[in-house]
Parts: C-alpha cells; sequence; structure tokens
C-alpha cells in the first residue's frame, strides 16, 4: 500500500495516467470478497474492507465509501485506534482522490494524533499522504514540511526505499520552488539508494527526476544519459507510463539542440505509451510540445492540429474536475430533491381533491334544492363533515409546507455550519504552520491571521447556533470577539479594564463580517501595544446607531502616539481601509491622552427585532 502512495506522487508530477480510468480488478476484488467470507479475524476483516474500498475506487466510489465506512465502523467497535487510524486514512485518500481536499486533510489532522497513540506505526505515510495533497495543490511550503516529518521516521527506521521515495518527493517540491540545486542533491542521492538496493520502481522514478534536472541546468549529456536509462527499465518493467515520460524528455532534448525532426521521432514513440495508459494530462503537454516543433519546422498545418488536441484535451480534463467535484453535491441533494417532489405531488393530489370535492357539493345542492326543508338538518350536517374533512387537508397542506420550511432552515444552519468548521480548519493549519516558523514577525503574521478567521467562524457560529439564521446579535458578538482576544493574548484582567458601550443591535452577515474584521484589527492594535508589560490601564469599545449612522470606537489610554506609529502603517489599517468603500465609512484617529479610532459607518443594514422570526 504504501509502494501506491509514493507513486501516486510521482505520477501527479511527471503526467500520470488518469486516476479515474477503468482497471482490470474485478478478479482481484472477488478474491478479496472471497477471502473476506472466510476469514474470521476481526482484525483481518477490517484490512480486507479498507483493501476493497482502495480497489473499489478505480470502478465504484460509492462502494468504496461503502466499505470503508465498514471498515471504520468495524475499528470503533473493536476499540482499536490503530484500525480505527487506517480506516480514517483510507477514507482520507479516497476524499483526496476525489476531489473533496478539505475533507481530506480535516481526515488526516483526526488520524495524526491516533497513529501517535500506536507509537507512530504507519505515521511516516500520514505525513507523506498529506504532503502529497498540498503539493498536488501548488502549496510546495506545506509539503515540504510533511515530507520531512515523514523523511526523519523512515531514516530513525533505517527504511531505505522509503528514504528514497521522500528524497524524490522533496526534491519534486524543491524544484517546483525553482531551488534546483537543492532539488538536485536530492534526486541524485535518491539515485544512489536506489541503485544499492536494486529497487526498480524508485531507480526509474529518480532517473526521470534527474533527467529533468539536467535538463534545466541545460546539461544535455546528462539529462539524455538519465532519461534513456529509464525508458530502459520502464519498458523492462511494463511501466508504460514513465516509458512515455522518458521518450517526451528525450524529444525535448533533440528540440533544444535543433534537431527538430529527431525530437518528433522521439515525441511520436511517446504518444504511443501515453495513449496506451490513457495519460490525458500527459497527452495534453505532449501535443503542446509537438505543436511548437511542427510550427518551428514550418508546418503551421499540422502544428494548429496538434494545438487544438492540446486545447481540447484541457478542456476535457477541466470539465472532468469540475464534473468530479459536483458529483458528490448533486447526489446528497438528489434524495431530498425526491422528497419534495413527492411533497408537491402529494399537495397537488389534495388540491384537486378539494376541486372535486366543491364540485359534487355544488351539484348536490341543485338535486336536493326541491327538497330543501325536508333535508335541511341533513344538508347541514353533510356540509359540517365536509368543511371538516377540508379543513383537516388543509391543515396536512399547511404542516408539509412548514416541514419544507424547516428543512431549508436545517440546510442554511449546515451550511453555516459547514463554512464555520472550514474556517477552523484553516485556523488549525495556520496554528500548524505557525509551529513550524522560528522569525518572531512572521509568526505575529500568521497569529493575527488566525484571530482575522476566528471572528469570521464567529459570526457563522452565532448564524448556525441561535434561532436567528438572518442577523447577528452585535452586543453579543462584540462581548465574545473582545473576551476572545482578550484571552489570545493573554492579558491581567487586573491590569487591563475592559469597558463595552454595545447596544443591542441587529446587524445582516454582510455588514457584520466586515465590522467584525475592522473591530478585531484595533483591538488587536491595542492590546499588543497600548500597554506595555506590567502597565495598567483601560480599553473602551462603543457600538452605536446616532442619525442613521453606525458609530464603531476603540479607545484606550496607554502610550497613545507610540502605539500609532506601529499601527499607521501596519497590515491590519490597510485592511481597514479596504473596507471603507464597502461600508461608506469615515475613519477619525485621536492620539491624546491614548489612542482612540472612530468608525462612522453608513452604509449597513440592520435588521429589527420585530422581523428576525419573519
Amino acid at each position: 500500500m504504501k509502494l501506491v502512495f509514493y507513486l501516486l506522487v510521482f505520477l501527479l508530477v511527471f503526467f500520470s495516467a488518469d486516476l479515474a480510468k477503468a482497471q482490470s480488478d474485478s478478479e482481484l476484488i472477488l478474491e478479496l470478497k472471497q477471502k473476506l467470507q472466510s476469514t474470521t479475524s476481526d482484525e483481518e476483516v477490517v484490512g480486507l474492507l479498507n483493501d476493497i474500498a482502495w480497489e473499489y475506487y478505480y470502478q465504484d466510489f460509492d462502494s468504496a465509501m461503502h466499505f470503508a465506512n465498514r471498515a471504520l465502523a468495524m475499528a470503533e467497535e473493536m476499540e482499536s485506534v490503530y484500525w480505527k487510524s487506517v480506516s480514517l486514512e483510507m477514507k482520507a485518500i479516497l476524499m483526496e482522490l476525489s476531489g473533496r481536499f478539505e475533507e481530506a486533510i480535516a481526515l488526516y489532522l483526526e488520524v495524526i494524533p491516533l497513529r501517535q497513540e500506536v507509537g507512530g506505526e504507519g505515521l511516516e505515510n500520514t505525513y507523506n499522504n498529506m504532503a502529497a495533497l498540498f503539493q498536488n495543490q501548488e502549496n510546495y511550503e506545506l509539503s515540504l514540511i510533511y515530507f520531512k516529518k515523514s523523511l526523519e521516521i523512515e531514516e530513525s527506521r533505517k527504511n531505505e526505499a522509503g528514504i528514497a521515495a521522500c528524497l524524490i518527493n522533496l526534491g519534486i517540491s524543491y524544484k517546483n520552488l525553482n531551488q534546483l540545486d537543492t532539488a538536485g542533491v536530492l534526486f541524485q542521492e535518491a539515485n544512489k539508494i536506489s541503485e544499492a538496493i536494486q529497487d526498480s520502481i524508485l531507480i526509474v522514478h529518480s532517473s526521470l527526476s534527474l533527467g529533468d534536472f539536467y535538463g534545466k541546468k541545460s546539461q544535455l549529456d546528462s539529462a539524455r544519459f538519465h532519461y534513456e536509462k529509464a525508458r530502459k527499465l520502464g519498458l523492462a518493467s511494463k511501466d508504460y507510463n514513465s516509458v512515455g515520460v522518458a521518450l517526451q524528455g528525450l524529444g525535448t532534448l533533440e528540440q533544444v539542440e535543433g534537431r527538430l525532426g529527431r525530437a518528433l521521432e522521439y515525441l511520436n514513440q511517446a504518444e504511443e505509451y501515453l495513449d496506451r495508459v490513457k495519460s490525458f494530462l500527459g497527452l495534453s503537454n505532449l501535443y503542446y510540445r509537438k505543436a511548437q516543433i511542427l510550427k518551428d519546422d514550418g508546418k503551421p498545418e499540422q502544428a494548429n492540429e496538434y494545438f487544438e488536441k492540446h486545447i481540447t484535451l484541457n478542456d476535457s480534463l477541466r470539465t472532468m474536475e469540475i464534473l468530479r467535484l459536483t458529483a458528490d453535491m448533486e447526489q446528497k441533494y438528489e434524495s431530498e430533491r425526491k422528497e419534495r417532489q413527492i411533497t408537491e405531488l402529494e399537495l397537488q393530489a389534495a388540491e384537486r381533491e378539494l376541486a372535486a370535492r366543491a364540485n359534487r357539493t355544488r351539484l348536490g345542492t341543485l338535486a336536493i334544492i326541491a327538497l330543501l326543508l325536508l333535508l335541511l338538518g341533513g344538508f347541514y350536517a353533510y356540509r359540517y363533515k365536509t368543511q371538516r374533512r377540508n379543513a383537516l387537508i388543509l391543515g396536512e397542506k399547511n404542516r408539509a409546507i412548514q416541514v419544507a420550511l424547516q428543512d431549508k432552515e436545517v440546510l442554511l444552519r449546515e451550511i453555516h455550519h459547514r463554512v464555520k468548521n472550514n474556517l477552523q480548519v484553516v485556523s488549525s493549519l495556520l496554528s500548524i504552520q505557525g509551529r513550524e516558523i522560528e522569525d518572531a514577525k512572521a509568526l505575529e503574521a500568521v497569529k493575527e491571521s488566525q484571530n482575522r478567521v476566528k471572528s469570521m467562524a464567529l459570526i457563522h457560529q452565532y448564524l448556525y447556533g441561535e434561532n436567528d439564521l438572518k442577523s447577528i446579535n452585535m452586543q453579543e458578538y462584540v462581548s465574545q470577539l473582545s473576551q476572545n482576544l482578550f484571552d489570545t493574548y493573554r492579558l491581567d484582567r487586573d491590569l487591563v479594564t475592559l469597558h463595552l458601550e454595545v447596544e443591542p443591535i441587529h446587524l445582516d452577515v454582510d455588514t457584520a463580517v466586515p465590522v467584525g474584521i475592522i473591530l478585531n484589527e484595533l483591538i488587536t492594535n491595542s492590546l499588543k501595544y497600548a500597554f506595555p508589560e506590567g502597565e495598567t490601564g483601560n480599553l473602551q469599545v462603543k457600538f452605536l446607531e446616532k442619525e442613521d449612522l453606525l458609530i464603531l470606537q476603540v479607545k484606550d489610554d496607554g502610550v497613545g502616539k507610540k502605539a500609532s506609529q506601529n499601527s499607521g502603517t501596519n497590515f491590519g489599517m490597510k485592511l481597514i481601509k479596504a473596507f471603507q468603500h464597502k461600508l461608506g465609512a469615515s475613519i477619525t484617529i485621536e492620539t491624546e491622552d491614548g489612542y482612540s479610532v472612530t468608525c462612522t459607518i453608513g452604509k449597513y443594514k440592520r435588521i429589527w427585532v420585530e422581523n428576525i422570526a419573519s
């Protein structure tokens, strides 16, 4: 399984075969299912369920998730920390391969402490998988952090194959960060280890990496040597994707040296192998390269043909990605849509029944008009029953409508809940990255960014946690935000006193978010600069409405002008000024007897309490 993870990382960088292509694994899945029926060991069952989930991904994602969920449920029932970590990581891999990166990151963050709890078994795989995810998202700085963590574990266990694979992955990230010399050293070391242990797959991958490195350094003979080596070993092991990549590299070298005919011969061979494994990304890059060569060779019509192939394939890849990302959302809401359709059909049937009964009532009235006096009592009894029945039907209809409204409210709460969770994931990632930062200024910037994310997450927390889905109670929000910032900067409440003068004003989300960010910056500025260590003082926050204007004031009696020197040019003040146009705000700064910033806001939407429930 671990080798598959390393291969995944490499193929993503070197024009991998389409991960969604069909695999001839049906026999393997049947074999695994037969083993599942015959085994009696709980641990073997969980392992087989995870293996089936992995194999099913290429054919049926829903089935893959089904078996992964079964494995997780059984691991939890067994109370096995190890197998719970394995099953959670399988779900994370499936989420990652289906493009649901945020959910994959959240699952990986759950796996890490579980791996540590069982002595770190498998932790190198988890770090490697997280790094591969960040590398795939072109976040190479974060990928380096986790590849290095994986490498430390592999080195402590003296696993040479794992060390070589980590070195290749690190080199790819450094290469994409344009640190070619560092990348070259890592590729050479990986190649040396791969040769020593005679691991043909790692030899091919490290040779391809070196070919790419030497090509970028214009050392064409060395590049050609490693590409040829990768091509021969790839053919021997039937790794046709690597063969295609190597041939494409050789063609590029010929193009650089001006031998266009020879370059086209290599690219034509590469196209054959990449098409055999359906490496659409690799073919897209190859078409673009052939178009360039044909254009330089004076063949514009053929060049245009391959350029159009390149554009068409790129469009198809983007379409496939969009379809993959939206498929889960469509599936999620399909059942809800069907339920709404059933409800609507039932309501329509009820309305038709009401209309039919009304018609029958009118015909009956005409038929018995001559017998009105004799049947008057019976008529009123019949009419009473009819009205009561109609009232019951209308009541059912109203209840159905109420249920639909409640479903909508639940959906809105779920959206706010997910936004809050996503912001918390961002905050957690900032916190994780902050642990690796030694520079004090950089660490402070990360900390401030984390506070800004938390101020936005607090708004969505209020929205899904309260009965009110339309507005934010600023009195509660300002109080909570202020207390959070005091806790963050760990100020002694006996030294610095917080005074809040906030009216119970309800604002819509579009107004509350920028106001919350501005308030976060102003309070942060005072807590950081106004009260040097050991000094006492007061921090006053006002928020009120006056003559159709919102007045937001943050004032302290601290060091005054010294604080203004820090705050006037920093990112926080620039952020505040960026929201001036959106809020129609004016900003007044006073530095006498402390430091005071007053924002007068003209563009805002207040929601009155009597309208909130409507």
